[in-house]
């Protein structure tokens, strides 16, 4: 390798200087240059005049010889130009300088030292490339541009036309070094190869996403080491500038690390997090910084609508590329995510890069299909001429292969390496230090790469790949050892880890590296790093200004989960293992019961089972445990499962009385959600005093038994009793369900009105983290606020739970919202505008296969249509209902059909009809005898009051007992309207 470096202006110094002030501005120009070349280990072969020529690989040639000479040429360049901004501040004279630097074979004569020739045409060469750069330049020749392009920063200049050379010579200008850069993201030091058609494809959908102004996704496919990272990072690279690029990967590591992606592009925002909090409003603010632990756990549908948000202001003032890797390893609940993402984010520039192996068919076979703006791409082998440049450039990356590539090394590896490049660069490495024979798999060749690494190298990559896929040198650090910064430079340069998008961190550059370390790693050694980590993060606390860190307790559980197993696979014995099985399985149950929480029902149901199978037989937490894996399989409808769960913990805590009992208890209710009746009481003298949690499923039983009766009073009192023991228990999942279907309760139950407000209230308040739990509470509320008067506020009240479920893309409560906004509606006297929300609820309702309550809805449709005064037309909608009936819409059809009978019938002509039409009202009101649910017997009553007016009969009993039925309710709306009836008689 060989420098020049001239200095420019001398002829100007000469002639206006003092000969000994010129003596020492020169020495000092060559004393700059002397100390730069030096500290690379660089020899100066001698001095022509005001050029210096030096020399680098004598006595020994080093790997790293072209990186030493750029560095000692940017820094001899540093100091000549900070003497001439002192020269001219002082004497008013500029000087300047001019570099050139080669790299090719040499003759070297004589000793190094003072006394050392170098003779070649390299010599040549470099002089020429000096003379031909301006002032203020380095100019590398084109080998040595490819040797130190991963550390440098180079721009191509117009080919060279040199004395002496007979073709143009090809050359680069420096514009800047950084000896750390290797690795870095966009840093690839060879080109991409056999891609451009995927490559312009890519870039083509992200121009329409942003011409469109739409959202879009791609799906890049391939096996490992097929280039789908490489080629995505080129895509990155030839972005338009201004484009946003936030970057999620999905860990292959541990589980129920649904967001895990999210939350590590949230933490690329930390530094700008006060304006994209301000924009995506409080509750995403609330809901952002909740999935990095930091606040309660939000359900899925707030993460949801929160992300969408979040990516909405990211792409408000430009455009943004998403790219999530590693989609294979994704929870189902992420690329539901994703999926909801693309189809709702509209009017904004967003392309979503999924990159995946071909296994994500295997877990979502529609994966892709149906997005308008998409496309996916199978990245296949290269082919043979692809791999053979690719060859020939890896051979001309380092100087050390470059040695000993020949034509039958490049045809071998083009030929064995089945187009895949990392596999081709694997082998290519393999047969350049001299081992004839390859290993048959990519695993293989890995496992040889790393055995040919140092001690030192080869100990910080295990640890690192211990940390994850992404590691800081801290978290190396910490695991012990030496100082791993010198390590992972070597691992840069032979480029197994690269530089991470955040500050401080570093990844692995395949991920197949990372897997191929961590197998081929002791499990002793892993079981104490992944002890040590856990305890480490345990202790971290994000910083007061930083809202995202770079973990959750999702990583403390894997950690502590990986510690448990290998311990327990080579030291079945050690003191420890049981406190720190312990410590796993109470961190897994405690992030499966987040999930749970926040309805992520796959990864609860991964983490509690995990939990499970750690805990030993006959620990007491297989009870709850089983509770909550049957209620995550019951909310995916695997009946079946959930039993199973249960079967699991009989097993576990085999004759323990408690445990069979709540599981009794439970697969009761099990029973009663498949139409199997059940008699609670023969269970109550099973029940010890003090066993809260039998206790509360058991209330739990009592109240849905009592629903089903049409007994409400009794449901409430159940509920608030099952409220009691949740609460003595501390447990917050089982006081939420039970207060949740309280409140649901309240609006059929005897509950005053006024008790059920103050009720919704204290839980607005209390799931105000959550809008998908606040829907049935605001619903509620609306329709106690109508009974009471209040139709402005209950309006207003439904318009909120509109807009949560329209932001949150909720099914089943927006048919929820129509039917209690069609009951206030009818309340406020807007019948036809009820009879609409009916209707369309009740359509609503049967395409999801709730044939019940659809059924219930076109009842209140046709009552609706009654009072607008069509009983014919009332009559025909009554007359097309089919299927199952419950309670309230069968007394409510019967009294209907009533009315109607008597509405078609001339009061003196026709007594027989209005004598059938007295005989099933009075059968109406005998049937809604047997419920306590105040307003319907209210409803029924006036009803029956309405038509013994109508038959000639005096309607005064009913009328008040509807009266009482009404004021026990604090339903003063209906109230007061019965009493104006009662006044009329």
């Amino acid at each position: 390798m060989v420098l020049f470096i001239d200095l420019s202006g001398s002829t100007e110094l000469a002639e206006r200087l003092d000969p000994e002030l010129l003596m020492q501005i020169l020495e000092r120009y060559y004393a700059g240059c002397r100390e730069a070349i030096f500290a690379n280990g660089g020899v100066i072969e001698k001095y022509i005049g005001d050029a210096i020529m030096a020399v680098f690989g004598i006595p020994l040639s080093r790997e790293d010889d072209a990186l030493r000479a750029v560095l000692a040429a940017h820094g001899a360049m540093r100091s000549v130009y900070e003497l001439a901004d002192q020269l001219e501040r002082t004497v008013g004279v500029r000087i300047g300088a001019h570099v050139g630097v080669a790299f090719g074979e040499v003759m070297v004569v004589g000793n190094t030292g003072t006394d050392v020739r170098v003779i070649g045409d390299t010599v040549n060469t470099a002089a020429r490339i000096q003379s031909a750069a301006k002032e203020g330049e380095i100019l590398l020749g084109d080998d040595v541009a490819r040797l130190v392009r991963q550390h440098a920063v180079m721009e191509e200049v117009p080919p060279l036309t040199l004395k002496g050379k007979k073709d143009p010579v090809r050359a680069w200008r420096l514009v800047d070094v950084e000896p750390d850069r290797a690795g870095e993201a966009g840093a690839d030091t060879v080109p991409l190869i056999g891609r451009d058609e995927e490559l312009a494809q890519l870039t083509r959908l992200h121009e329409r996403v942003i011409r469109e102004r739409l959202c879009g996704m791609a799906t890049l496919l391939g096996v490992p080491g097929i280039g789908k990272s490489r080629l995505v990072r080129e895509f990155l690279h030839r972005l338009p500038p201004g484009v946003r690029v936030l970057t999620g990967r999905c860990p292959s590591y541990g589980i129920g690390a649904t967001y895990r992606p999210i939350a590590e592009m949230l933490e690329d925002v930390n530094g700008d997090w006060p304006a994209v909090a301000a924009a995506v409003g409080p509750d995403g603010e609330r809901t952002l910084r909740a999935l990095a632990g930091n606040g309660q756990t939000p359900g899925v549908a707030e993460i949801a609508r929160a992300v969408r948000s979040f990516l909405e202001v990211m792409a408000d003032d430009r455009p943004l590329v998403v790219v999530l890797d590693n989609l294979q390893w994704a929870e189902p609940t992420l690329l539901e995510l994703v999926d909801d993402c693309v189809s709702w984010l509209t009017d904004v520039p967003v392309l979503f890069v999924c990159v995946a192996r071909p296994e994500i068919y295997e877990l979502r076979p529609g994966w892709g299909g149906g997005v308008a703006c998409g496309m996916s791409l199978e990245l296949g082998p290269l082919s043979g001429a692809d791999v053979a440049r690719l060859v020939q450039e890896l051979c001309a990356e380092r100087v050390e292969v470059m040695a000993h590539a020949d034509e039958a090394l490049h045809w071998r590896v083009a030929a064995s390496s089945d187009g895949n490049p990392l596999f081709a660069e694997l082998m290519l490495e393999t047969l350049t230090e001299g081992d004839g024979s390859l290993p048959p798999t990519i695993t293989a060749l890995l496992g040889a790469r790393l055995d040919r690494l140092g001690g030192d190298e080869r100990e910080v990559l295990e640890r690192a790949a211990t940390i994850g896929q992404m590691f800081t040198l801290g978290q190396v650090e910490m695991l012990g050892g030496e100082t791993p910064s010198g390590p992972v430079r070597s691992l840069q340069r032979d480029r197994l880890v690269r530089r991470g998008s955040q500050p401080g961190a570093f990844e692995f550059t395949q991920t197949l590296t990372r897997e191929t370390v961590y197998s081929l790693t002791s499990k002793e050694q892993r079981a104490d790093w992944h002890r040590r980590l856990a305890d480490w993060l345990g202790e971290q606390e994000a910083a007061d200004d930083t809202p995202f860190r770079s973990w959750t307790s999702g990583d403390i559980s894997r950690h502590l989960l990986a510690a448990c197993r290998f311990t327990r696979e080579v030291r079945p014995f050690d003191p420890l293992l049981d406190e720190l099985t312990d410590r796993a399985a109470t961190a897994l149950i405690r992030d499966g019961g987040e999930a749970l929480h926040r309805k992520d029902l796959p990864a609860a149901i991964a983490l509690l089972e995990r939990g499970r199978e750690i805990l030993p037989k006959g620990r007491q937490e297989h009870r709850r445990l089983a509770i909550l894996i049957s209620d995550a399989e019951l909310a995916r409808g695997e009946a079946s499962k959930a039993a199973a769960a249960l079967d699991a913990a009989e097993e576990m805590l085999p004759g323990d009385p408690r445990t069979a009992l709540t599981c009794t208890i439970q697969r009761e209710m099990l029973g009663l959600r498949t139409g199997r009746g059940t008699d609670p009481e023969a269970l109550r003298d099973r029940l010890e005093q003090d066993d809260d949690l039998s206790w509360c499923r058991f209330h739990q039983l009592e109240a849905w038994t009592h629903i089903d009766a049409g007994r409400f009073g009794a449901a409430d009192q159940a509920l608030r009793d099952g409220v009691t023991r949740a609460r003595a228990m501390g447990d917050r999942y089982e006081e939420d369900r039970l207060l949740g279907g309280l409140c649901e309760l309240v609006q059929w139950s005897p509950t005053p009105v006024g008790e059920g407000l103050a009720l919704c209230a204290d839980l607005l308040e209390r799931f105000v983290g959550d809008r998908a739990l606040l829907v049935p509470v605001l619903l509620t509320r609306a329709r106690l606020l109508g009974l009471s008067g209040k139709l402005a506020e209950a309006r207003e009240t439904l318009d909120t739970a509109s807009r949560y479920v329209d932001e949150l893309d909720l099914g089943l409560p927006a048919i929820a919202v129509a039917q209690v906004r069609g009951l206030v509606e009818s309340l406020a006297g807007d019948h036809e505008r009820a009879r609409a929300l009916f209707r369309d609820a009740a359509a609503a309702l049967h395409a999801s296969g709730h044939g019940g309550a659809a059924g219930t809805l076109e009842i209140y449709a046709a009552r609706e249509t009654l009072r607008l005064g069509d009983p014919r037309m009332a009559a025909q909608e009554l007359g097309r209902r089919e299927g199952p009936r419950q309670l309230r819409g069968e007394v409510t059809a019967m009294v209907l059909r009533a009315a109607i009978a008597v509405r078609l019938t001339d009061q003196a002509a026709d007594q027989p009809a209005h004598a059938e039409a007295l005989e099933i009202a009075g059968r109406a009101a005998e049937l809604v005898e047997t419920t306590d649910d105040p307003c319907l017997r209210g409803d029924v009553l006036v009803e029956v009051a309405q038509i013994r007016r109508a038959a000639g009969r005096d309607p005064s009993g009913a009328l008040r007992e509807a009266l009482g039925a009404y004021d026990d309710k604090g339903a003063s709306l209906l109230a007061r309207r019965t009493r104006d009836l009662l006044g009329d008689l």
